[in-house]
């Protein structure tokens, strides 16, 4: 048996939008950090499995977490795509402040900047064609105040939901051309209405 799709496969939606969301949030929360001068670690990864690591600053991943498929045609689906992005950061004391705090500050910054951004309206399409993305939304912020607090190393880890409208096509099969109508049924209008009667 030989493949029957021919044409090559481009890369899905949901992964241009999983790059693309990285792509925005390094670009955005480098450049916050710059306009603040803050003087931090910060590193963002994709999909990454290594676990945090105590030496890092803040570290923030972007991850595909599900999609639902709806409004399905031959040629297309929309994709209902949940993305999680989330925040990693350690704190240190200080004669100014507690770890705790100094945390706590580190992790509510960056995930004020990440809602800040991914709500506004400037990247609704997140920098899309028009037409690719039906609509962005940024459903929820969690802290978990436990993360990694067992061997008081004051760090704190945040995730922030997000959500977005994505168009996934594929090309429609060519079909087989019709050369006649070969039909034995045709449609006959009568004073009744269209009819079915046998083609002579």
């Amino acid at each position: 048996m030989e493949a029957l799709i021919t044409e090559k496969i481009q890369k899905q939606g949901f992964e241009l939008v999983l790059e693309q969301l990285g792509a925005i949030l390094f670009l955005e929360i480098s450049n916050q950090i710059k306009l603040n001068c803050i003087d931090t670690d910060f590193e963002i990864f994709v999909e990454r499995q290594e676990p945090y690591d105590n030496s890092e600053g803040v570290m923030v991943n972007v991850s595909l977490g599900n999609i639902n498929y709806s409004n399905h045609n031959e040629s297309s689906s929309e994709g209902n795509e949940v993305f999680n992005v989330d925040i990693y950061s350690n704190g240190s004391a200080s004669i100014k402040e507690s770890g705790n705090d100094n945390v706590r500050r580190k992790i509510h910054l960056f995930a004020g900047w990440i809602r800040y951004i991914l709500s506004s309206t400037k990247y609704k399409t997140l920098a899309f064609a028009p037409g690719t993305i039906g609509g962005t939304y940024l459903d929820s912020i969690q802290f978990e105040d436990n993360y990694g607090s067992q061997d008081a190393s004051f760090n704190r880890f945040a995730r922030l939901q997000f959500s977005a409208r994505v168009f996934e096509c594929q090309d429609m099969d060519t079909g087989i051309n019709l050369e006649g109508n070969d039909s034995v049924i045709k449609l006959c209008q009568t004073d009744k209405g269209y009819k079915f009667i046998f083609n002579n």
